[in-house]
Protein backbone atom coordinates (compact mmCIF):
# COMPACT_ATOMS: atom_id res chain seq x y z
CA UNK A 1 0.00 0.00 0.00
CA UNK A 2 2.80 2.37 0.94
CA UNK A 3 4.52 1.50 -2.39
CA UNK A 4 1.38 2.48 -4.32
CA UNK A 5 1.04 5.79 -2.40
CA UNK A 6 4.67 6.57 -3.13
CA UNK A 7 4.15 6.00 -6.86
CA UNK A 8 1.04 8.23 -6.90
CA UNK A 9 2.89 11.00 -5.07
CA UNK A 10 5.79 10.91 -7.54
CA UNK A 11 3.39 11.01 -10.49
CA UNK A 12 1.58 14.03 -9.00
CA UNK A 13 4.91 15.75 -8.38
CA UNK A 14 6.01 15.22 -11.99
CA UNK A 15 2.76 16.57 -13.39
CA UNK A 16 2.76 19.59 -11.09
CA UNK A 17 6.40 20.46 -11.75
CA UNK A 18 5.90 19.89 -15.51
CA UNK A 19 3.23 22.59 -15.54
CA UNK A 20 5.63 24.94 -13.76
CA UNK A 21 8.39 24.23 -16.28
CA UNK A 22 5.97 24.65 -19.15
CA UNK A 23 5.09 28.15 -17.98
CA UNK A 24 8.72 29.25 -18.24
CA UNK A 25 10.40 29.67 -21.65
CA UNK A 26 13.30 27.41 -22.43
CA UNK A 27 16.63 29.14 -21.88
CA UNK A 28 18.04 30.91 -24.93
CA UNK A 29 21.17 29.66 -26.57
CA UNK A 30 23.97 32.18 -26.76
CA UNK A 31 25.40 33.17 -30.13
CA UNK A 32 29.10 32.98 -29.36
CA UNK A 33 31.47 35.39 -31.10
CA UNK A 34 35.10 34.25 -31.25
CA UNK A 35 38.22 34.45 -33.39
CA UNK A 36 37.77 30.87 -34.52
CA UNK A 37 34.56 31.77 -36.38
CA UNK A 38 34.94 35.28 -37.86
CA UNK A 39 31.85 35.03 -40.11
CA UNK A 40 28.77 32.82 -39.93
CA UNK A 41 25.05 32.60 -40.58
CA UNK A 42 22.76 32.27 -37.60
CA UNK A 43 21.37 28.71 -37.95
CA UNK A 44 20.11 28.08 -34.43
CA UNK A 45 16.50 28.53 -33.43
CA UNK A 46 15.41 32.12 -32.99
CA UNK A 47 12.95 33.65 -30.58
CA UNK A 48 10.45 35.79 -32.47
CA UNK A 49 7.16 37.57 -31.98
CA UNK A 50 4.83 39.11 -34.56
CA UNK A 51 3.27 42.33 -33.34
CA UNK A 52 -0.16 42.37 -35.01
CA UNK A 53 -0.49 46.14 -34.68
CA UNK A 54 2.99 46.96 -35.89
CA UNK A 55 3.28 49.90 -33.48
CA UNK A 56 4.81 48.28 -30.41
CA UNK A 57 7.86 50.06 -29.03
CA UNK A 58 11.03 48.32 -27.91
CA UNK A 59 9.97 48.76 -24.28
CA UNK A 60 6.66 47.03 -24.99
CA UNK A 61 8.41 44.25 -26.90
CA UNK A 62 10.81 43.39 -24.06
CA UNK A 63 8.24 43.79 -21.32
CA UNK A 64 6.84 40.29 -21.85
CA UNK A 65 9.59 37.75 -22.80
CA UNK A 66 7.06 34.90 -22.81
CA UNK A 67 5.48 36.20 -26.02
CA UNK A 68 8.64 35.31 -27.97
CA UNK A 69 8.28 31.82 -29.44
CA UNK A 70 11.21 29.66 -30.50
CA UNK A 71 11.30 28.69 -34.19
CA UNK A 72 13.92 27.58 -36.74
CA UNK A 73 15.93 30.43 -38.28
CA UNK A 74 14.89 29.32 -41.79
CA UNK A 75 11.16 29.50 -41.02
CA UNK A 76 9.22 31.92 -43.23
CA UNK A 77 7.39 34.70 -41.41
CA UNK A 78 4.04 36.04 -42.56
CA UNK A 79 4.22 39.82 -42.87
CA UNK A 80 1.36 41.92 -44.18
CA UNK A 81 2.64 45.50 -44.12
CA UNK A 82 0.57 46.28 -41.01
CA UNK A 83 2.31 43.94 -38.54
CA UNK A 84 5.94 43.76 -37.47
CA UNK A 85 8.29 40.88 -36.75
CA UNK A 86 10.49 41.04 -33.64
CA UNK A 87 13.51 38.75 -33.34
CA UNK A 88 15.46 38.37 -30.12
CA UNK A 89 19.14 37.40 -30.21
CA UNK A 90 21.51 36.80 -27.30
CA UNK A 91 25.13 37.34 -28.27
CA UNK A 92 28.20 36.56 -26.20
CA UNK A 93 31.69 37.74 -27.06
CA UNK A 94 34.21 35.36 -25.59
CA UNK A 95 36.63 36.67 -23.00
CA UNK A 96 39.73 38.18 -24.56
CA UNK A 97 38.11 38.91 -27.92
CA UNK A 98 38.26 42.62 -28.73
CA UNK A 99 37.09 42.57 -32.35
CA UNK A 100 34.32 44.86 -33.51
CA UNK A 101 31.38 42.78 -34.77
CA UNK A 102 28.62 43.44 -37.27
CA UNK A 103 25.18 42.01 -38.02
CA UNK A 104 23.54 42.16 -41.44
CA UNK A 105 20.35 40.96 -43.07
CA UNK A 106 21.34 40.21 -46.71
CA UNK A 107 17.96 40.90 -48.33
CA UNK A 108 17.95 44.23 -50.20
CA UNK A 109 14.17 44.40 -50.70
CA UNK A 110 12.91 44.79 -47.12
CA UNK A 111 10.76 47.74 -46.13
CA UNK A 112 12.33 48.34 -42.73
CA UNK A 113 14.94 46.69 -40.49
CA UNK A 114 15.82 48.17 -37.10
CA UNK A 115 18.37 46.91 -34.55
CA UNK A 116 17.91 47.76 -30.85
CA UNK A 117 20.72 47.50 -28.28
CA UNK A 118 21.12 48.73 -24.70
CA UNK A 119 23.09 51.94 -24.39
CA UNK A 120 26.27 52.11 -22.33
CA UNK A 121 26.28 53.48 -18.81
CA UNK A 122 23.44 51.41 -17.45
CA UNK A 123 20.80 54.03 -18.29
CA UNK A 124 18.40 51.36 -19.48
CA UNK A 125 17.79 53.24 -22.71
CA UNK A 126 17.91 51.57 -26.09
CA UNK A 127 19.94 52.69 -29.11
CA UNK A 128 18.52 52.02 -32.56
CA UNK A 129 20.05 51.55 -36.00
CA UNK A 130 17.85 51.72 -39.11
CA UNK A 131 17.87 50.45 -42.70
CA UNK A 132 15.35 49.39 -45.34
CA UNK A 133 13.61 50.44 -48.55
CA UNK A 134 11.26 52.88 -46.84
CA UNK A 135 14.14 54.82 -45.30
CA UNK A 136 16.45 57.18 -47.21
CA UNK A 137 20.08 56.09 -47.24
CA UNK A 138 20.95 59.11 -45.10
CA UNK A 139 18.95 57.48 -42.27
CA UNK A 140 20.66 54.10 -42.63
CA UNK A 141 23.14 53.02 -40.00
CA UNK A 142 25.52 52.35 -42.87
CA UNK A 143 24.96 53.04 -46.56
CA UNK A 144 24.94 49.87 -48.60
CA UNK A 145 22.95 47.34 -50.57
CA UNK A 146 21.10 45.97 -47.53
CA UNK A 147 20.79 46.34 -43.76
CA UNK A 148 24.19 46.33 -42.02
CA UNK A 149 24.61 47.17 -38.34
CA UNK A 150 27.38 47.42 -35.73
CA UNK A 151 27.10 45.35 -32.57
CA UNK A 152 28.11 47.11 -29.36
CA UNK A 153 29.26 45.35 -26.18
CA UNK A 154 28.80 47.62 -23.22
CA UNK A 155 29.14 45.08 -20.43
CA UNK A 156 30.68 41.69 -19.95
CA UNK A 157 28.63 38.57 -20.54
CA UNK A 158 25.73 37.85 -22.87
CA UNK A 159 23.66 40.73 -24.22
CA UNK A 160 20.25 40.80 -25.85
CA UNK A 161 19.67 42.56 -29.14
CA UNK A 162 16.35 42.91 -30.94
CA UNK A 163 15.50 43.15 -34.64
CA UNK A 164 12.26 44.75 -35.80
CA UNK A 165 11.37 43.88 -39.41
CA UNK A 166 8.49 45.27 -41.43
CA UNK A 167 7.45 44.22 -44.94
CA UNK A 168 4.34 43.37 -46.93
CA UNK A 169 4.87 39.71 -47.89
CA UNK A 170 6.18 36.44 -46.51
CA UNK A 171 9.88 36.53 -45.74
CA UNK A 172 12.64 34.17 -44.74
CA UNK A 173 15.05 36.24 -42.67
CA UNK A 174 18.72 35.26 -43.02
CA UNK A 175 21.00 36.81 -40.39
CA UNK A 176 24.77 37.01 -40.77
CA UNK A 177 27.29 37.98 -38.11
CA UNK A 178 30.93 38.78 -38.88
CA UNK A 179 33.78 40.70 -37.34
CA UNK A 180 34.40 44.08 -38.89
CA UNK A 181 37.52 43.15 -40.84
CA UNK A 182 35.89 40.12 -42.46
CA UNK A 183 32.74 42.11 -43.15
CA UNK A 184 34.70 44.82 -44.97
CA UNK A 185 36.22 42.14 -47.21
CA UNK A 186 32.75 40.74 -47.93
CA UNK A 187 31.47 44.20 -48.86
CA UNK A 188 34.43 44.71 -51.19
CA UNK A 189 33.82 41.39 -52.97
CA UNK A 190 30.08 42.08 -53.31
CA UNK A 191 30.71 45.54 -54.71
CA UNK A 192 33.26 44.18 -57.19
CA UNK A 193 30.95 41.39 -58.41
CA UNK A 194 27.96 43.70 -58.76
CA UNK A 195 30.10 46.30 -60.51
CA UNK A 196 31.35 43.77 -63.04
CA UNK A 197 27.81 42.56 -63.72
CA UNK A 198 26.38 46.06 -64.10
CA UNK A 199 29.33 47.17 -66.23
CA UNK A 200 28.92 44.18 -68.52
CA UNK A 201 25.21 44.84 -69.01
CA UNK A 202 25.84 48.52 -69.65
CA UNK A 203 28.47 47.64 -72.27
CA UNK A 204 26.09 45.28 -74.09
CA UNK A 205 23.32 47.89 -74.06
CA UNK A 206 25.72 50.53 -75.40
CA UNK A 207 26.93 48.13 -78.11
CA UNK A 208 23.35 47.56 -79.25
CA UNK A 209 22.81 51.32 -79.39
CA UNK A 210 25.95 51.71 -81.53
CA UNK A 211 24.75 48.95 -83.85
CA UNK A 212 21.42 50.74 -84.20
CA UNK A 213 23.17 54.00 -85.09
CA UNK A 214 25.23 52.18 -87.72
CA UNK A 215 22.63 49.85 -89.27
CA UNK A 216 19.36 51.63 -88.33
CA UNK A 217 17.82 48.31 -87.39
CA UNK A 218 14.92 48.91 -84.92
CA UNK A 219 15.59 45.54 -83.30
CA UNK A 220 18.99 46.79 -82.14
CA UNK A 221 17.27 49.72 -80.44
CA UNK A 222 14.86 47.34 -78.71
CA UNK A 223 17.83 45.21 -77.66
CA UNK A 224 19.42 48.27 -76.06
CA UNK A 225 16.20 49.11 -74.19
CA UNK A 226 15.91 45.49 -73.06
CA UNK A 227 19.49 45.50 -71.81
CA UNK A 228 18.91 48.70 -69.83
CA UNK A 229 15.73 47.32 -68.24
CA UNK A 230 17.51 44.13 -67.21
CA UNK A 231 20.33 46.28 -65.87
CA UNK A 232 17.92 48.31 -63.75
CA UNK A 233 16.11 45.16 -62.57
CA UNK A 234 19.33 43.40 -61.53
CA UNK A 235 20.57 46.58 -59.85
CA UNK A 236 17.27 46.93 -57.98
CA UNK A 237 17.23 43.27 -57.00
CA UNK A 238 20.78 43.60 -55.67
CA UNK A 239 20.13 46.85 -53.79
CA UNK A 240 22.34 48.99 -56.02
CA UNK A 241 19.57 51.33 -57.15
CA UNK A 242 18.39 52.01 -53.60
CA UNK A 243 21.96 52.88 -52.61
CA UNK A 244 22.59 55.15 -55.60
CA UNK A 245 19.81 56.21 -58.00
CA UNK A 246 17.03 56.85 -55.51
CA UNK A 247 18.89 56.89 -52.23
CA UNK A 248 16.87 59.95 -51.20
CA UNK A 249 13.57 58.68 -52.68
CA UNK A 250 12.85 55.52 -50.70
CA UNK A 251 9.22 55.17 -51.77
CA UNK A 252 10.24 55.15 -55.43
CA UNK A 253 12.83 52.47 -54.73
CA UNK A 254 10.30 50.47 -52.73
CA UNK A 255 7.83 50.28 -55.65
CA UNK A 256 10.63 49.79 -58.20
CA UNK A 257 11.31 46.36 -56.67
CA UNK A 258 7.87 45.25 -57.89
CA UNK A 259 7.57 47.26 -61.12
CA UNK A 260 10.97 46.83 -62.81
CA UNK A 261 10.81 43.01 -63.01
CA UNK A 262 7.42 43.27 -64.75
CA UNK A 263 8.89 45.75 -67.24
CA UNK A 264 11.88 43.51 -67.92
CA UNK A 265 9.87 40.30 -68.40
CA UNK A 266 7.30 41.97 -70.66
CA UNK A 267 9.92 43.58 -72.88
CA UNK A 268 11.82 40.29 -72.95
CA UNK A 269 8.86 38.46 -74.48
CA UNK A 270 8.36 41.14 -77.11
CA UNK A 271 12.09 41.11 -77.90
CA UNK A 272 11.98 37.34 -78.39
CA UNK A 273 9.30 37.82 -81.06
CA UNK A 274 11.77 39.97 -83.01
CA UNK A 275 14.49 37.34 -82.72
CA UNK A 276 12.53 34.26 -83.69
CA UNK A 277 9.61 34.53 -86.11
CA UNK A 278 7.20 32.21 -84.31
CA UNK A 279 4.43 33.30 -86.65
CA UNK A 280 5.92 31.32 -89.54
CA UNK A 281 5.46 27.97 -87.74
CA UNK A 282 3.43 28.65 -84.59
CA UNK A 283 1.07 31.47 -85.48
CA UNK A 284 -1.27 31.01 -82.52
CA UNK A 285 1.55 30.78 -80.00
CA UNK A 286 3.10 33.91 -81.48
CA UNK A 287 -0.14 35.80 -80.84
CA UNK A 288 -0.31 34.31 -77.33
CA UNK A 289 3.30 35.38 -76.67
CA UNK A 290 2.55 38.93 -77.78
CA UNK A 291 -0.58 39.09 -75.62
CA UNK A 292 1.36 37.82 -72.59
CA UNK A 293 4.11 40.40 -73.12
CA UNK A 294 1.73 43.33 -73.46
CA UNK A 295 -0.41 42.02 -70.60
CA UNK A 296 2.64 41.88 -68.32
CA UNK A 297 3.43 45.49 -69.11
CA UNK A 298 -0.20 46.52 -68.62
CA UNK A 299 -0.29 44.99 -65.13
CA UNK A 300 2.07 47.74 -63.95
CA UNK A 301 -0.90 50.12 -63.99
CA UNK A 302 -2.57 47.98 -61.31
CA UNK A 303 -0.24 49.47 -58.67
CA UNK A 304 -2.15 52.72 -59.13
CA UNK A 305 -5.56 51.23 -58.28
CA UNK A 306 -4.91 48.15 -56.13
CA UNK A 307 -3.31 47.84 -52.73
CA UNK A 308 0.39 47.00 -52.74
CA UNK A 309 0.03 43.47 -51.35
CA UNK A 310 -2.56 42.36 -53.93
CA UNK A 311 -0.82 43.99 -56.89
CA UNK A 312 2.56 42.55 -55.92
CA UNK A 313 1.24 39.04 -55.26
CA UNK A 314 -0.51 38.85 -58.63
CA UNK A 315 2.50 40.49 -60.28
CA UNK A 316 4.78 37.73 -58.94
CA UNK A 317 2.44 35.11 -60.39
CA UNK A 318 2.46 36.95 -63.74
CA UNK A 319 6.28 37.02 -63.76
CA UNK A 320 6.36 33.26 -63.19
CA UNK A 321 3.77 32.67 -65.91
CA UNK A 322 5.48 35.00 -68.40
CA UNK A 323 8.85 33.32 -67.75
CA UNK A 324 7.22 29.97 -68.50
CA UNK A 325 5.84 31.37 -71.77
CA UNK A 326 9.30 32.65 -72.71
CA UNK A 327 10.90 29.30 -71.93
CA UNK A 328 8.29 27.54 -74.09
CA UNK A 329 9.16 29.92 -76.96
CA UNK A 330 12.82 28.94 -76.58
CA UNK A 331 11.87 25.25 -76.72
CA UNK A 332 9.76 25.88 -79.83
CA UNK A 333 12.73 27.59 -81.48
CA UNK A 334 14.73 24.43 -80.82
CA UNK A 335 12.01 22.22 -82.29
CA UNK A 336 11.65 24.54 -85.26
CA UNK A 337 15.36 24.34 -86.09
CA UNK A 338 16.08 28.02 -85.46
CA UNK A 339 19.79 28.91 -85.81
CA UNK A 340 19.65 30.69 -82.43
CA UNK A 341 17.80 28.07 -80.37
CA UNK A 342 20.86 27.33 -78.21
CA UNK A 343 21.25 31.00 -77.25
CA UNK A 344 17.55 31.33 -76.45
CA UNK A 345 17.70 28.31 -74.15
CA UNK A 346 20.84 29.73 -72.52
CA UNK A 347 18.95 32.96 -71.91
CA UNK A 348 15.81 31.41 -70.43
CA UNK A 349 16.69 28.14 -68.69
CA UNK A 350 19.03 29.57 -65.98
CA UNK A 351 16.72 32.48 -65.10
CA UNK A 352 13.68 30.19 -65.10
CA UNK A 353 15.41 27.93 -62.57
CA UNK A 354 16.18 31.02 -60.49
CA UNK A 355 12.55 32.15 -60.61
CA UNK A 356 11.34 28.70 -59.56
CA UNK A 357 13.80 28.74 -56.67
CA UNK A 358 12.50 32.10 -55.44
CA UNK A 359 8.88 30.95 -55.68
CA UNK A 360 9.55 27.74 -53.77
CA UNK A 361 11.58 29.65 -51.19
CA UNK A 362 8.74 32.14 -50.69
CA UNK A 363 6.31 29.28 -50.18
CA UNK A 364 8.68 27.73 -47.63
CA UNK A 365 9.18 24.54 -49.68
CA UNK A 366 12.96 24.90 -49.94
CA UNK A 367 15.44 26.23 -47.36
CA UNK A 368 16.46 29.88 -47.50
CA UNK A 369 19.84 30.55 -49.07
CA UNK A 370 20.67 34.22 -49.26
CA UNK A 371 23.50 33.35 -51.70
CA UNK A 372 20.85 32.25 -54.22
CA UNK A 373 20.13 35.89 -55.06
CA UNK A 374 23.57 36.12 -56.65
CA UNK A 375 22.74 33.16 -58.89
CA UNK A 376 19.38 34.69 -59.79
CA UNK A 377 20.97 38.05 -60.62
CA UNK A 378 23.62 36.35 -62.76
CA UNK A 379 21.03 34.15 -64.52
CA UNK A 380 18.86 37.16 -65.40
CA UNK A 381 21.88 39.18 -66.52
CA UNK A 382 23.08 36.28 -68.69
CA UNK A 383 19.99 36.61 -70.86
CA UNK A 384 21.15 39.99 -72.21
CA UNK A 385 24.44 38.97 -73.90
CA UNK A 386 22.84 35.69 -75.00
CA UNK A 387 19.92 37.33 -76.79
CA UNK A 388 22.01 40.22 -78.13
CA UNK A 389 24.50 37.75 -79.58
CA UNK A 390 21.62 35.82 -81.10
CA UNK A 391 20.43 39.09 -82.66
CA UNK A 392 23.89 39.83 -84.07
CA UNK A 393 24.07 36.31 -85.51
CA UNK A 394 20.73 36.71 -87.24
CA UNK A 395 21.72 40.16 -88.49
CA UNK A 396 24.97 38.77 -89.86
CA UNK A 397 23.19 35.87 -91.59
CA UNK A 398 20.62 38.20 -93.14
CA UNK A 399 23.39 40.56 -94.30
CA UNK A 400 25.22 37.66 -95.92
CA UNK A 401 22.11 36.60 -97.82
CA UNK A 402 21.57 40.20 -98.93
CA UNK A 403 25.17 40.57 -100.05
CA UNK A 404 25.03 37.33 -101.99
CA UNK A 405 21.91 38.50 -103.75
CA UNK A 406 23.52 41.84 -104.58
CA UNK A 407 26.75 40.25 -105.81
CA UNK A 408 25.14 37.40 -107.70
CA UNK A 409 25.63 39.05 -111.15
CA UNK A 410 29.35 39.61 -110.45
CA UNK A 411 30.29 36.30 -108.79
CA UNK A 412 30.79 32.81 -110.09
CA UNK A 413 27.95 30.58 -108.92
CA UNK A 414 30.16 27.62 -107.94
CA UNK A 415 33.25 29.20 -106.41
CA UNK A 416 32.05 32.64 -105.33
CA UNK A 417 34.99 34.29 -107.13
CA UNK A 418 34.59 37.20 -109.52
CA UNK A 419 33.36 36.59 -113.04
CA UNK A 420 35.68 37.25 -115.96
CA UNK A 421 33.98 40.57 -116.78
CA UNK A 422 34.22 41.87 -113.20
CA UNK A 423 37.82 40.71 -112.83
CA UNK A 424 38.74 42.49 -116.06
CA UNK A 425 37.53 45.75 -114.48
CA UNK A 426 39.85 45.23 -111.50
CA UNK A 427 42.69 44.35 -113.87
CA UNK A 428 42.22 47.60 -115.80
CA UNK A 429 42.37 49.60 -112.55
CA UNK A 430 45.47 47.72 -111.39
CA UNK A 431 47.20 48.31 -114.74
CA UNK A 432 46.53 52.04 -114.48
CA UNK A 433 48.03 52.20 -110.98
CA UNK A 434 51.08 50.20 -112.05
CA UNK A 435 51.71 52.61 -114.97
CA UNK A 436 50.95 55.88 -113.21
CA UNK A 437 52.34 55.34 -109.70
CA UNK A 438 54.53 52.26 -110.19
CA UNK A 439 52.63 50.27 -107.54
CA UNK A 440 53.99 46.71 -107.20
CA UNK A 441 51.18 44.52 -108.54
CA UNK A 442 51.41 40.93 -109.79
CA UNK A 443 48.96 39.27 -112.16
CA UNK A 444 48.82 35.47 -111.73
CA UNK A 445 46.92 32.80 -113.62
CA UNK A 446 46.50 29.41 -111.94
CA UNK A 447 45.35 26.24 -113.67
CA UNK A 448 44.28 22.97 -112.03
CA UNK A 449 46.02 20.70 -114.53
CA UNK A 450 44.52 17.40 -113.41
CA UNK A 451 40.93 18.65 -113.17
CA UNK A 452 39.85 16.90 -116.37
CA UNK A 453 41.48 13.67 -115.21
CA UNK A 454 39.57 13.87 -111.91
CA UNK A 455 36.32 14.44 -113.78
CA UNK A 456 36.86 11.46 -116.11
CA UNK A 457 37.90 9.02 -113.38
CA UNK A 458 35.83 10.10 -110.33
CA UNK A 459 32.89 11.99 -111.84
CA UNK A 460 31.50 15.50 -111.85
CA UNK A 461 30.68 15.79 -108.10
CA UNK A 462 34.28 15.06 -107.10
CA UNK A 463 35.55 17.40 -109.83
CA UNK A 464 33.40 20.23 -108.48
CA UNK A 465 34.53 19.49 -104.96
CA UNK A 466 38.15 19.62 -106.11
CA UNK A 467 37.54 23.08 -107.60
CA UNK A 468 36.06 24.29 -104.32
CA UNK A 469 39.07 22.95 -102.45
CA UNK A 470 41.32 24.69 -104.97
CA UNK A 471 39.58 28.00 -104.19
CA UNK A 472 40.15 27.43 -100.46
CA UNK A 473 43.86 26.95 -101.14
CA UNK A 474 43.93 30.09 -103.31
CA UNK A 475 42.54 32.14 -100.45
CA UNK A 476 45.51 31.11 -98.31
CA UNK A 477 47.85 33.12 -100.55
CA UNK A 478 45.42 36.00 -101.05
CA UNK A 479 44.80 38.97 -98.84
CA UNK A 480 41.34 40.37 -98.29
CA UNK A 481 42.03 43.23 -100.72
CA UNK A 482 43.34 41.00 -103.51
CA UNK A 483 40.75 40.35 -106.28
CA UNK A 484 40.40 36.82 -107.67
CA UNK A 485 38.25 35.57 -110.52
CA UNK A 486 37.35 32.37 -112.32
CA UNK A 487 38.29 32.83 -115.96
CA UNK A 488 37.75 29.28 -117.24
CA UNK A 489 36.50 25.89 -116.03
CA UNK A 490 39.60 25.10 -113.95
CA UNK A 491 41.49 28.35 -114.38
CA UNK A 492 41.73 31.29 -112.01
CA UNK A 493 43.26 34.77 -112.20
CA UNK A 494 44.66 36.65 -109.19
CA UNK A 495 45.79 40.22 -108.61
CA UNK A 496 48.35 40.36 -105.78
CA UNK A 497 49.18 43.82 -104.54
CA UNK A 498 52.40 44.83 -102.73
CA UNK A 499 54.48 42.10 -104.43
CA UNK A 500 57.71 43.91 -105.39
CA UNK A 501 59.90 41.08 -106.75
CA UNK A 502 59.73 37.75 -108.48
CA UNK A 503 61.27 36.02 -105.49
CA UNK A 504 58.46 37.15 -103.16
CA UNK A 505 55.84 36.04 -105.65
CA UNK A 506 57.57 32.70 -106.26
CA UNK A 507 57.62 31.91 -102.52
CA UNK A 508 53.87 32.47 -102.29
CA UNK A 509 53.19 30.34 -105.36
CA UNK A 510 55.40 27.55 -104.00
CA UNK A 511 53.14 27.48 -100.92
CA UNK A 512 50.11 27.19 -103.18
CA UNK A 513 51.58 24.33 -105.21
CA UNK A 514 52.70 22.48 -102.07
CA UNK A 515 49.24 22.79 -100.50
CA UNK A 516 47.73 21.23 -103.62
CA UNK A 517 49.81 18.09 -103.10
CA UNK A 518 48.05 17.42 -99.77
CA UNK A 519 45.28 14.83 -100.44
CA UNK A 520 41.76 16.18 -100.25
CA UNK A 521 39.97 15.02 -97.07
CA UNK A 522 37.22 12.41 -97.30
CA UNK A 523 38.05 11.09 -100.76
CA UNK A 524 39.13 7.54 -101.58
CA UNK A 525 41.38 6.97 -103.45
CA UNK A 526 43.41 10.03 -102.38
CA UNK A 527 43.07 13.02 -104.71
CA UNK A 528 45.63 15.81 -105.01
CA UNK A 529 45.54 19.04 -107.00
CA UNK A 530 48.25 19.82 -109.53
CA UNK A 531 48.70 23.58 -109.99
CA UNK A 532 50.48 25.33 -112.84
CA UNK A 533 51.14 29.04 -112.45
CA UNK A 534 51.90 31.80 -114.95
CA UNK A 535 52.86 35.22 -113.59
CA UNK A 536 53.70 38.76 -114.63
CA UNK A 537 54.75 41.76 -112.56
CA UNK A 538 52.77 44.63 -114.06
CA UNK A 539 55.10 47.30 -112.69
CA UNK A 540 58.04 45.59 -114.47
CA UNK A 541 56.27 44.31 -117.56
CA UNK A 542 53.13 46.43 -118.12
CA UNK A 543 51.22 44.10 -120.40
CA UNK A 544 47.98 45.72 -121.63
CA UNK A 545 44.88 44.35 -119.85
CA UNK A 546 43.18 43.31 -123.08
CA UNK A 547 46.01 40.88 -123.90
CA UNK A 548 47.48 40.02 -120.50
CA UNK A 549 45.18 37.09 -119.70
CA UNK A 550 45.60 35.64 -123.19
CA UNK A 551 49.39 35.78 -123.01
CA UNK A 552 49.43 34.12 -119.59
CA UNK A 553 47.16 31.38 -120.90
CA UNK A 554 49.65 30.77 -123.74
CA UNK A 555 52.39 30.33 -121.16
CA UNK A 556 50.28 27.71 -119.39
CA UNK A 557 49.53 25.93 -122.67
CA UNK A 558 53.25 25.65 -123.39
CA UNK A 559 53.87 23.84 -120.06
CA UNK A 560 53.98 20.04 -120.03
CA UNK A 561 51.62 18.34 -117.52
CA UNK A 562 54.68 16.75 -115.89
CA UNK A 563 56.95 19.79 -115.98
CA UNK A 564 59.46 20.37 -113.21
CA UNK A 565 58.95 24.12 -113.56
CA UNK A 566 55.27 24.70 -112.64
CA UNK A 567 55.88 28.42 -112.09
CA UNK A 568 56.66 30.53 -115.18
CA UNK A 569 56.94 34.27 -115.72
CA UNK A 570 55.82 36.16 -118.80
CA UNK A 571 58.93 37.75 -120.22
CA UNK A 572 58.92 41.18 -121.77
CA UNK A 573 59.21 41.31 -125.57
CA UNK A 574 62.81 42.31 -126.43
CA UNK A 575 63.09 45.62 -128.27
CA UNK A 576 65.51 46.38 -131.14
CA UNK A 577 67.19 49.67 -131.94
CA UNK A 578 65.69 51.48 -134.90
CA UNK A 579 67.79 52.25 -138.06
CA UNK A 580 68.82 55.87 -137.97
CA UNK A 581 68.56 57.78 -141.20
CA UNK A 582 71.77 59.17 -142.60
CA UNK A 583 70.42 62.68 -142.58
CA UNK A 584 69.67 62.36 -138.91
CA UNK A 585 73.31 61.45 -138.24
CA UNK A 586 74.68 64.30 -140.35
CA UNK A 587 75.95 67.35 -138.48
Amino acid sequence: MSYLLTRLFLAFLCVASGLVWASEPAPMRNIVLSDSNPSFDVKSELRSWIDPTGIATIEEAVSDPARFDSAPASLGRELTGDNALWIKLRVLRVEGNTDAWTLNVPIPAIDSVRLFQKEAGGTGKWSVQTAGDTWPQSAWARRGFYADFDLSFNTAGAQDVYLQIRDFHRLNIPIRIANKQTREFHRLVETLLMGLMVGGLLSVAALSLIRYKEHRNPTDLRASVYGLLILLSVAQFSGINSATLWSSLPQLGNYASSILPLFAVGVSLLFVRDLYALSTQYHRYDAFLAATGWGTLAWIASFLVLDRVTADSIGSAIIFFASTVGLAAAVLSWRGGSPIWAWMLLAYVPQYLGVIRLVLQTLGLVPTLWEARYYTAFAVALSVPSLVYALSKLTHDRAEVKNRAEHLPTQDALTGLLTLEKFSTHLQEAYSRAIESREPIALVMVRVVNHEHIRNTLGDPVAEQSLLRAVVKLHRVLRDVDPAGRVDTAQFALLLESVPTRQVLTERMVQLIASGLIPLPGLTPPVTLQFHVACVLLHENPVPPESALGELEEVLDDMSPHTHRPIRFLEAVPTQAGILQAEELAP
